[in-house]
């Protein structure tokens, strides 16, 4: 989960947008008298859009950046009594 979120956090730009416009949109109706704004009001369609949009774009790039496939792995075993870790070569 920790990787996800590391590698995906840009997904959750647009909700932190939408939850900063909720907030000052909602402050400034009860300012001016008027009724508070509900939270199901706003711009969901484009929050999930945009948010989609960005995870497809994370993905692309991570998928196209990884060299994966390129040689072969080595798990970890014993030599000399001393524990090598597991790498590719």
């Amino acid at each position: 989960m920790g990787l996800f979120l590391l590698r995906f956090w840009p997904v959750f730009i647009p909700f932190a947008v939408y939850l900063l416009w909720f907030y000052r949109v909602g402050r400034k109706a009860t300012i001016d008298g008027k009724p508070a704004l509900r939270f199901r009001d706003g711009p969901w369609y484009w929050c999930v859009l945009a948010s989609l949009l960005i995870g497809i774009v994370c993905m692309l790039l991570l998928g196209s950046s990884v060299e994966g496939g390129k040689g072969a792995y080595v798990p970890p075993h014993m030599k000399d009594g001393q524990m090598i870790p597991g790498q590719v070569q």
